[in-house]
């Protein structure tokens, strides 16, 4: 791993439902890993082929980066992501690598369960860095965290495409003053406006591709783009407990990816999405091998035919060396919409 801004160590993490506020008040630095796609098939040795290219991807990166320290936290969100966290482990044995529990449904039950996973999970990191996550730590850096978020949307206004993607994964990565530096405030001009949803994308791939075929991307519902900065997680409470119970209420209520249960409210807010943007369509753009929006896509479909918003389906492997090929696709799906 690189070198960690001045004030923690680099913790790595990976899925948009990890906790920051609780990693944060721990006085680590959490560092958002994107992956190689370039070198995915060099974790093969760990993982097998038919898996979450992203995951695959993530792992090869760090096999690859060297260094004596790869301290990781993971939720337990999918198949491929348990898969990732059980990899890691085998290979990093003498390092801090968490798994964190993530109820799929919502509700006072499921808020009891991830709070007492907060709470265990602040413990643990306690042991890796000698800080206690205390009630007026988790505050200061839920308020930081908050910040960041409302920076990011006022940056992004006015993006699209590769380059708002790209922003929001600056957004996801350490900095030592707290914000990216050199990104966003471009404005991307015409092109007929979309909606991408899916799970996580390269930028430099579908997402370019997009660009170039005329769409303009006005909302980025991927977990790597806009969807983990529509909602606050700023917690409510005085003491430790109550601010847990209130930030896995605030985490469970943010805006659903596709593995949690409540499918009709993430299908409502992407046809919010799409009216508040003015979008004229919805590209739905999914890595290979993910069950999750594989059994997703049918009632997204069925949603948006029945708003008569047209959708086009679309599949990445990560590296997208295939992006190409897809550009026809795109292309006559913009002049239908058009």
């Amino acid at each position: 791993m690189s070198g960690a801004p001045a004030g923690g160590d680099l913790v790595s993490w990976f899925c948009t439902y990890t906790p920051l506020e609780i990693l944060d008040a721990a006085g680590l630095v959490p560092a958002r890993r994107f992956g190689d796609p370039a070198s995915l098939e060099s974790s093969d040795t760990l993982l097998h082929p038919a898996i979450c290219p992203y995951v695959r991807a993530c792992l090869a990166e760090e096999m690859a980066g060297g260094g004596p320290h790869h301290p990781a936290v993971f939720v337990n969100s999918c198949d491929g992501m348990r898969r990732l966290y059980d990899a890691w482990k085998d290979r990093f044995r003498d390092d801090l690598v968490y798994l964190v529990d993530l109820p799929r449904n919502t509700g006072a039950g499921a808020e009891r369960l991830l709070s007492l996973e907060f709470c265990r999970l602040a413990r643990a990191l306690a042991g890796l860095t000698g800080t206690e996550v205390t009630a007026e730590g988790l505050q200061e850096a839920a308020h930081a965290r908050e910040e960041r978020r409302l920076a990011y949307l006022a940056a992004a206004d006015g993006t699209s495409g590769e380059t708002r993607l790209r922003l929001a994964m600056g957004f996801h990565a350490p900095a030592p003053d707290g914000m990216p530096a050199g990104l966003g405030g471009e404005d991307e001009g015409g092109g007929v406006p979309v909606v991408l949803t899916g799970n996580l994308l390269n930028p430099a791939g579908l997402v370019a591709g997009l660009d170039r075929a005329g769409a303009r991307v006005a909302w980025i519902d991927l977990c790597n783009g806009d969807r983990a900065f529509a909602t606050s997680t700023l917690p409510e409470g005085e003491d430790l407990d109550g601010l847990f119970a209130s930030l896995a209420r605030k985490y469970l209520e943010r805006h659903p990816c596709a593995r949690m249960a409540d499918a009709g409210r993430r299908h409502d807010l992407l046809v919010e999405a799409v009216r508040e943007t003015g979008a004229r369509g919805v590209v739905y753009a999914s890595l290979k091998f993910c069950d999750a929006y594989l059994y997703d896509f049918p009632a997204v479909q069925e949603k948006l035919g029945s708003e008569g918003i047209p959708v086009l389906r679309l599949e990445s492997d990560y590296a997208d060396g295939h992006a190409g090929q897809v550009l026809t696709r795109v292309e006559a799906f913009l002049e239908m919409l058009d």
